[in-house]
């Protein structure tokens, strides 16, 4: 059987055709826009995704010679959140506001003043944060663009958009539901059979009840609860004429792509760990009981009885990308990774703080923003290079060292998946200064293999996720050894960068509420966008 998986990110879709075994037979990634209107916004068309996806099946199914027609099954993985306000025909109203969006600060401020952040957290399993749980860019909505909200049928994620385009049916994934803010993340209910939405909030897991309530959504706008490897449905009559597939094809709604990457990397089992780089920079940790802490980013894994912790950056992975088109115009990123490797250990005395959209894991303050520390007049194209790299492995540190020291998760080697991955000196970088072995795997996108894997249980290819990751996950390829002779000097500037954020928090904050406080005056010449 042939399966299809398709992964929307922030920067790029992809589209792959898969054997049983996990062997990409077909290929086909495409360049994404981010839409930036106002300071701190982050947007995209959803019909964007869809043709971007019709294009891929075309390029993906030729490159593998054979015809849509032999697809057995097809599944989704997307960025999240990425939500989407959807009408009753599936068709969405607005442009999808992204995980970057940090539109909805006055939203969260409000929720917090008005219900204890402690149960919050504890019914959530995470913290209130904007843009990051989209219940934040809904109640942006409600507030700001009544008559979207009032046309709205459904909230969704990236995965409810494609799945509904090619099943006609709605449905939201339980890892995308966890990254909600309206869903009781550590008590799902029975992973052993479909949830329909709206909760009464007793306990039972699925939507809650007093979660919703506390952020003033109508719970009726949330789709229906669907297992990652269930089947969303088959393709309808015009979705299969539009990708030239059989009709009645099986379509997985699939997960988010850290939990598809983890599946896809074989992370199905407590103290494994895994990086995986893309526009954000993930650790995540596979555990076997909802034990949360609040500085992690947590969601119910795609894989029944697990959970993820995730130690997440906004935008380490976007930085570098910024740093080559905006400020380096390097044309691609071979160039950029040489003049890094020249560079050396410690970029030539230059640190950086990767926060270029405020951050996540583990500081959670939007306010602060990326910073060059110790620029001179001898700094090079290499050094920034590099310092962006190191910044992001910083970062990487502060997370694992919560993990491994103060709750006690056990982490060995970290395997390593993802677009950024890709960089034999990056994945070095990050196992001298997190000092552990990193296995990159023998599949690079591990996210839309997870999708594809994911599609073959709903199809019924692969009997549960066990013989999915025994038959197709990636395995190890090449393993990065932290050497020790690197040790001391990481050591020293890691301990400088620790100290750097608390000494600038407080600017951050003064900086961006005078930013803020310009996009509201009608009366101000305005703000930059992109």
């Amino acid at each position: 059987m042939r399966l299809l998986g398709v992964d929307v990110g922030a920067q790029s879709i992809r589209v792959c055709v898969f054997d049983g075994h996990g062997n990409v037979l077909g290929s086909f990634q495409k360049p994404l826009e981010i839409d930036r209107p106002h300071r701190g916004w982050a947007e995209a068309d959803p019909e964007t995704w869809w043709q971007a996806f019709l294009e891929g099946v075309g390029h993906a199914t030729e490159q593998a010679k054979i015809r849509p027609e032999t697809i057995g099954a097809i599944g989704i993985s997307n960025m999240c959140p990425s939500l989407v306000a959807m009408d009753g025909k599936g068709r969405a109203l607005r442009p999808a506001i992204l995980y970057q969006d940090q539109r909805s600060l006055e939203q969260v401020e409000t929720v917090q003043r008005k219900s204890d952040p402690e149960r919050i957290f504890e019914l959530s399993g995470n913290r209130a944060a904007a843009g990051t749980y989209s219940v934040s860019s809904m109640r942006w909505i409600q507030d700001h663009e009544p008559a979207i909200f009032s046309k709205t049928v459904y909230f969704g994620h990236a995965n409810t958009f494609l799945g509904s385009k090619l099943t006609g049916k709605v449905g939201l994934d339980h890892t995308n539901a966890s990254f909600t803010g309206l869903f009781q993340t550590g008590n799902p209910g029975d992973l052993g059979g479909d949830e329909g939405g709206g909760d009464s909030g007793g306990g039972s897991g699925g939507w809650s009840g007093e979660l919703i309530s506390a952020w003033g959504i109508a719970g009726e706008k949330l789709p229906p609860l669907v297992r990652s490897w269930s089947r969303l449905g088959e393709l309808t009559h015009q979705a299969a004429a539009a990708g030239g597939f059989r009709e009645c094809t099986p379509v997985a709604i699939g997960a988010a792509d850290s939990a598809c990457s983890a599946l896809g990397a074989g992370i199905t089992e407590p103290q494994q760990g895994f990086n995986t780089a893309g526009s954000s920079d993930v650790l995540l940790f596979c555990i076997g009981q909802p034990n949360f802490d609040k500085r992690f980013m947590n969601r119910c894994h795609a894989v029944p009885g697990r959970w993820l912790a995730m130690g997440a950056l906004l935008s380490a992975g976007a930085a570098f990308d910024w740093l080559r088109q905006k400020i380096l115009s390097a044309t691609n990123y071979d160039v950029l990774n040489e003049e890094a490797q020249q560079s050396g250990p410690g970029a030539n005395h230059l640190i950086f703080l990767p926060y270029m959209q405020g951050e996540r894991s583990p500081i959670w303050d939007p306010m602060a923003r990326g910073v060059f520390f110790g620029l001179s007049l001898e700094s090079t194209r290499g050094d920034l290079a590099r310092a962006v790299m190191e910044g992001a492995a910083f970062a990487l540190r502060q997370n694992l060292e919560i993990a491994s020291v103060q709750l006690g998760y056990p982490v060995g080697e970290i395997r390593l998946g993802g677009g950024g991955a890709k960089s034999d000196l990056w994945c070095q970088i990050k196992a001298d200064v997190l000092d552990r072995p990193l296995v990159r795997l023998d599949k690079e996108e591990t996210a839309v293999l997870g999708a594809a894997m994911l599609a073959g249980i709903a199809a019924g290819l692969y009997r549960d996720h066990h013989e999915a990751v025994e038959l197709a996950a990636a395995k190890p390829d090449r393993v990065f050894t932290p050497r020790p002779e690197q040790r001391s000097l990481y050591n020293g500037i890691y301990e400088i960068y620790c100290g750097l954020y608390p000494r600038l928090a407080d600017p951050f904050y003064a900086l961006g509420t005078q930013a803020l406080a310009r996009r509201c005056d009608p009366l101000s010449d305005g703000v930059k966008t992109g």
